[in-house]
């Protein structure tokens, strides 16, 4: 069986139908009455019937007509439906998000908005994936990635969400004991609590590594928070480790003129372009948080 060959004919047909008006349909679709006419006498010719009894006055629907007429409606319906979904007409966001997160801004930060996020569209399915490794979000198909620092991709859309900054401190029992460094250079007569054997700063504008040391070294953070609450040495740790301590005064900040810029934590997707109306609504909604 033939497949009805051009679409335009269709679209054309449906609107002439719909306004019983050639002219109409003409200037619904925004162009002339003779090229509407073709269109429809293009379908009547490869379906072999008559769609419409035309007069001067009045286009009327044959039986025949009336029938492919009904047919067509709900088709271009559906299509219409589908259209307004794509075109993110949508009213509540639906449908799956994959996003790469990694450390302690993820767990402190991302994790209670994306929970939040999806009480309040609760037809949004989040796969949040924790990873250290920096993922290929074209192969891999992730919606966004939270990465720190400058960006090298360009090819990737990249909005700021916060800044990643570090504290050194200690608690205010350690510096009662062994006193209070006053600058970096100080750090080498202080025990320190290190994920790294040297730390930077910023001395006389410049960036400069001070090498550090202690009898405490861990990977992980949270080992070297709870040394330094443990009044055990100094800390280097970021932000999302120390800030509420350092509100409640069980740590203190130390060197805060010293301390290098703060780095930008970005959300990035691969494109903005035709973008689903969760992932629009995502980072939207993300780009009202004020994380500190």
């Amino acid at each position: 069986m033939e497949t009805i060959k051009s679409f335009k004919s269709l679209v054309a047909f449906e609107k002439v139908a719909k306004h019983k008006s050639y002219s109409l349909a003409a200037k619904e679709l925004s162009v002339s009455k003779a090229h509407i006419s073709k269109l429809v006498q293009d379908l009547e010719d490869q379906l072999g019937q008559r769609l419409f009894n035309r007069s001067t006055r009045v286009v009327q629907l044959t039986e025949t007509g009336a029938k492919f007429y009904e047919a067509c409606s709900k088709s271009f319906d559906g299509i219409i439906q589908a259209q307004d979904e794509i075109l993110n007409k949508s009213v509540d966001p639906s449908g799956k998000l994959k996003i790469s997160v990694a450390g302690v801004f993820g767990e402190e930060y991302i994790t209670p908005f994306v929970l939040e996020y999806v009480k309040k569209y609760p037809k949004v399915q989040i796969e949040l994936v924790f990873e250290e490794k920096i993922v290929d979000l074209f192969k891999e198909s992730y919606d966004f990635a939270i990465r720190v620092g400058h960006l090298k991709d360009s090819a990737l859309i990249a909005k700021k969400i916060a800044n990643r900054k570090e504290f050194i401190c200690a608690s205010p029992n350690y510096l009662s004991e062994h006193g209070t460094p006053k600058k970096p250079e100080d750090l080498k007569q202080h025990n320190c609590l290190t994920l790294k054997d040297t730390w930077s700063f910023l001395i006389n504008r410049k960036k400069q590594n001070i090498i550090v040391k202690g009898n405490y070294k861990s990977n992980n953070g949270r080992t070297l928070l709870k040394a330094a609450l443990n009044d055990l040495g100094i800390c280097c740790l970021p932000r999302e480790y120390v800030q509420s301590y350092l509100d409640r005064g069980e740590l203190v900040s130390i060197l805060e003129s010293y301390l290098p810029e703060e780095i930008p934590i970005w959300i990035i997707s691969p494109s903005k372009k035709n973008i689903s109306i969760n992932a629009k609504t995502f980072i939207e909604e993300l780009g009202r948080i004020n994380f500190y």
